[in-house]
């Protein structure tokens, strides 16, 4: 049986927040229920947006919330370097190769990926069976005219190379996953396998916004919610407890935890549910 790999990907280019912590929140206790490997790797690739100080904010954002990461740029492992911005080198290297195989083609100072016909499709671990035809996807840039990677380039040599098995994300990726999959076949590189959970929303139903909500961990910590209450929040937006408790400790989380329980409707971000858990943390503590 394959090691259980799993990871997280943020980008620094502003503070650590909720959403980061949600899709965090349920790789770690995948990995953990399977004794595998919980990874971070810092996307910094995004020059133009890119934060110098949001990379501690992430790692001080992981430390409070006790989400413990197995490798990571801090604290390294077999698969590094775990920052886009230092595997460069890696992702010309296989750029070039799809060249050599007739797959991708220079144009404008880029590389572009050479879409195939057919159609995609792969069995989500929340969705089930999803599929795309490939007339509907364009060639797209893997490598930019400034040397950089496009995103859906780098996640998969990286994820490839760092040998990830399984990736819990947005299901706002879910339009990238054909693409992904297609780079994949191309590089002969065994193709993980996807879960997308439910994006979060306000309780109008609109998409949590970093200009509209507060949604950076410091936020919270200013603002005395517990870590503890935070985690217990999170687990309870798209999964539902078996037992339907309302309060469990990140424990009790993995040993429950299966894509089985995972909603897809969107999970409505109740700030109120989260005052009421705080208020139960908080009144089990002593003075």
């Amino acid at each position: 049986m394959k090691e259980i790999r799993v990871r997280i990907a943020p980008s620094p280019t502003g503070l650590a927040h909720v959403g980061n912590i949600y899709i965090a929140l349920f790789n770690f206790a995948f990995a953990r229920q399977n004794k595998g490997k919980f990874v971070l790797r810092i996307e910094d690739t995004d020059i133009k947006r890119h934060v110098p100080e949001a990379e501690k904010v992430i790692y001080e954002a992981f430390e409070w919330l006790g989400l413990k990461y197995d490798e990571g740029p801090d604290i390294d492992g077999p698969f590094g370097p775990y920052r886009q911005s230092e595997r460069l080198d890696l992702y010309r290297k296989y750029a070039q190769q799809l060249i050599d195989k007739d797959l991708a083609y220079q144009k404008d100072g880029a590389i572009w990926f050479k879409v195939p016909g057919g159609q995609t499709s792969w069995e989500d671990l929340i969705r089930g069976q999803i599929q795309f035809d490939h007339s509907q996807i364009k060639d797209f840039v893997i490598l930019k005219s400034d040397d950089y990677p496009s995103y859906n380039f780098a996640v998969v040599v990286d994820d490839w190379l760092m040998k990830i098995s399984h990736v819990i994300r947005a299901e706002e990726h879910i339009s990238n996953t054909p693409r992904q999959i297609m780079i994949y076949q191309a590089l002969r590189s065994p193709v993980p396998e996807f879960a997308h959970l439910p994006l979060l929303r306000n309780t109008d139903h609109s998409k949590i916004s970093k200009r509209k909500n507060p949604v950076a961990i410091s936020w919270y910590q200013d603002q005395g919610y517990l870590p503890e209450a935070l985690v217990n929040f999170l687990c309870l937006l798209g999964w539902a407890h078996p037992l339907q408790k309302d309060v469990f400790s990140i424990d009790e989380f993995i040993k429950y935890f299966s894509f089985e329980h995972v909603s897809t409707s969107a999970p409505i971000f109740d700030l109120k549910k989260l005052d009421w858990l705080n208020g139960v943390y908080i009144r089990k503590k002593t003075d």
